[in-house]
């Protein structure tokens, strides 16, 4: 009889934990949004450093992480055949750190581990947090471009490797030295930064993209600045659409501009979500190529749309079906003298299935139909797994 009254009494309070437990839930959630309002948009940087904005005090760990399969075809649009091992790869482990000072003061960094064997620094940068109109930024930055630059952690993008635009056009993952500010008008989130610009003396730099430009903080020449700025309205439930230009001189070489300019737009509606960028990229490839040789573009210029839809909306679990098409040609338009590879032009068909068995976690398949204008395209068949905490 004891031991009947005894647990009976046990009742209301594990009652009482559930409830208080689910209570903790809501209220770490509406914290986070609030946290995000409050600093006008500061952590969508990346999702690992939410916490520290929640904190009154202190440290903040986190991080993100992916590994990947990739099994290109043997044989090419033209039929040619070539050997094409598959591969497998701990493509990316980054720890983030934060420090919460006090109110006003912030600390942001992220360590990454590339291909199990390179380190390098993401970013580090301190804030000051003034008022959701007006803070300030300066460190190592990443450049607020596109959709994958700054919120790149697997779980928030569909496929198991990255658009390839976000890659050759906009260098993704892009980070140099800078300071700006940052804030919220009204429905308006705002980004201004002044940043080290690229290297345009890098070998690989001009005719198949960018993305060798980027010193990443490193003993960087800086020698030339650039001008950064990004808008997003997101007055609309599930809507974000802005647009972000990226205005100056390369380092490395004299007197060659090179600018790049982005719109883009992202819609969430219950199980749906829907992404499209449109980017193009402006450079003296004539200057650039009498400095330095090579067949670098006057300009580049691409587009993708993606859409996939939750089939398991409303649950915890998600499991999203996905399509993206993707083009993109790195020599769009080029110099006299220059004869265009059509290899540069390039059209990406992905299907695949991203399944999510909690948020923070996901599992990734997807088919690439990979198309050129010289018909040297290759097909690939991709898994992936990634996790952010």
């Amino acid at each position: 009889m004891k031991k009947t009254l005894a647990a009976l009494a046990l009742v209301p309070a594990v009652a009482m934990g559930a409830t208080v437990t689910e209570l903790e839930k809501k209220i770490d959630v509406l914290a986070s949004e609030v946290a995000k309002l409050r600093h006008g948009g500061a952590q969508t940087q990346g999702l690992s450093k939410d916490k520290v904005y929640n904190l009154g005090n202190g440290l903040s760990i986190g991080g993100y992480g992916e590994i990947t399969y990739t099994n290109k075809s043997g044989e090419n649009e033209k039929g040619d055949r070539s050997s094409q091992p598959a591969t497998a790869d701990a493509l990316r482990n980054i720890l983030y750190v934060g420090y919460k000072f006090d109110e006003k003061w912030t600390l942001n960094t992220e360590i990454e581990i590339e291909h199990a064997n390179k380190i390098y620094l993401e970013f580090a940068h301190l804030d000051y947090h003034h008022s959701d109109a007006l803070n300030f930024r300066a460190g190592v930055l990443l450049t607020p471009m596109g959709w994958i630059n700054e919120t790149h952690e697997p779980t928030t993008f569909f496929s198991v490797n990255r658009p390839e635009i976000e890659n050759k056009i906009l260098p993704t993952t892009w980070r140099e030295h800078g300071l700006g500010v940052y804030g919220k008008l009204s429905s308006f989130n705002y980004k201004f930064y002044i940043m080290n610009s690229l290297d345009g003396s890098a070998s690989n730099f001009g005719e198949n993209g960018v993305r060798d430009g980027r010193q990443k903080a490193s003993n960087a020449t800086a020698d030339h600045f650039s001008y950064v700025a990004r808008v997003d309205y997101t007055g609309l439930q599930g809507l974000v659409a802005g647009a972000s230009a990226y205005v100056g001189k390369l380092n490395g070489v004299s007197g060659v501009s090179h600018n790049i300019f982005d719109f883009h737009a992202e819609y969430q509606w219950k199980g749906l979500k829907t992404r499209a960028l449109y980017t193009w990229a402006d450079l003296d490839g004539k200057k650039l190529n009498e400095q330095k040789g090579g067949s670098a573009a006057d300009k580049m210029q691409g587009y993708y749309i993606e859409a996939g839809y939750d089939v398991m909306s409303g649950s915890d679990m998600a499991i999203m079906p996905f399509v993206r098409y993707e083009t993109y040609n790195t020599q769009e338009e080029v110099p006299a003298g220059v004869t265009k590879n059509k290899s540069q032009e390039v059209t990406n068909i992905t299907y695949g299935v991203q399944f999510k068995p909690i948020d923070r976690i996901t599992f990734k398949v997807d088919y690439v139909k990979n198309t050129n204008e010289a018909e040297t395209g290759r097909d690939s068949f991709n898994l992936g797994m990634g996790w952010h905490f």
